[in-house]
């Protein structure tokens, strides 16, 4: 039986999305239904005294990577955003953007990590947060100058890949390692990226590619191999 506490927090609109808790050896104390569902668990009582290598799901291929991050969270006392791309236990594949924080005892010691993941497949949460910084460094641009569709932009199957890494904080070497190529080929991939956009810095190609409306868009081939990084905040 759940505490109170846990059960009223389930009850809670979906707006919470998949979340849960691990001690300090990333054993899970609780996770709530919807993280249970997705990697096959009918009841969250069942995650309790699992790790991430016990789950009845393909993600335990990135078991080590999870408490690698819980690790860290628990060890820095700072949160980890991490972006995952993983088959779940119904088969299907989904993307999703999980907050690691540092769980706090009554002592104020750190006993474990809290995390919480929203699925990224319909949202566009990089556009977003772009058009509220407009907001209130540009006030004098009208909410209706956001773009309401894209311009005639053609990227290749690889160069959306980058862009999409790109986007969500990721270096040009853990570009590479993630796509299995070199360093050399992804710096060409964003000289193509930087033409197509007619930018000349990558930075200027983040702002770019989100005021044109390229940030929720997941890269189908990302969505055949499984991801599991630690973005920047």
């Amino acid at each position: 039986m759940l505490p109170p506490s846990l059960s009223m927090l389930e009850q809670l609109p979906g707006c919470w999305g998949c979340w849960g808790c691990k001690d300090k050896n990333s054993v899970f104390v609780y996770a709530n239904s919807e993280y249970c569902r997705l990697v096959g668990l009918k009841h969250p009582q069942e995650c309790i005294g699992k790790t991430d290598h016990d789950m009845p799901c393909p993600t335990i291929a990135c078991a080590d990577q999870f408490q690698a991050q819980d690790k860290q969270v628990m060890e820095t006392g700072k949160r980890l955003r991490v972006l995952d791309i993983h088959p779940y236990a119904n088969g299907r594949w989904y993307a999703h953007l999980f907050t690691k924080t540092p769980w706090y005892d009554e002592a104020g010691n750190i006993c474990g990590v809290v995390f919480c993941g929203q699925e990224l497949s319909d949202t566009a949460i990089l556009e977003v947060g772009h058009w509220i910084c407009r907001a209130v460094t540009h006030p004098e641009d009208h909410p209706l100058d956001a773009p309401s569709h894209r311009p005639d932009i053609h990227l290749t199957a690889r160069e959306s890949e980058v862009l999409f890494l790109h986007l969500y904080g990721k270096k040009p070497q853990l570009i590479a390692q993630t796509l299995g190529v070199s360093v050399k080929t992804i710096e060409n991939h964003f000289a193509h990226l930087r033409e197509k956009f007619g930018v000349e810095s990558k930075a200027a190609l983040i702002e770019r590619a989100l005021a044109l409306g390229f940030g929720s868009a997941i890269p189908e081939r990302l969505l055949s191999k499984q991801v599991s990084v630690v973005l920047r905040d």
